[in-house]
């Protein structure tokens, strides 16, 4: 016999007298001990987002409710936040060639 055989053949009877000392739990016995469940979050190891600090959300509903026409009212504003004072065109002056969009 090999040993591996042999070995299997020592062990077998160590674990079936120990299967024999304690009956197994029955699922429908009340007593049967369970393992306690714990509780992890599936959320626990999500990204929290990009924003550092938080801000007052009914100050966000009033600053975006005072553009009463939506999305063109928000892009006049961002364009005169970027853009500078222009100076004011005099009639005596032309515009540039380059401004005008008609080309032959």
């Amino acid at each position: 016999m090999t040993f591996r055989i042999l070995f299997c053949m020592l062990l077998l009877p160590l674990g079936s007298v120990h299967a024999q000392d304690a009956p197994a739990p029955q699922a429908a016995d009340p007593a049967a001990p369970v393992s306690a469940v714990s509780y992890r979050s599936v959320f626990a190891d999500l990204p929290t987002g990009v924003e550092v600090g938080r801000e007052d959300w009914k100050k966000a509903n009033a600053d975006v409710g005072r553009f009463t026409r939506g999305h063109v009212d928000i892009l006049k504003s961002e364009q005169q936040q970027a853009a500078p004072a222009a100076p004011a065109a005099t009639p005596d002056t032309a515009p540039p060639a380059a401004a005008h969009p008609h080309t032959h």
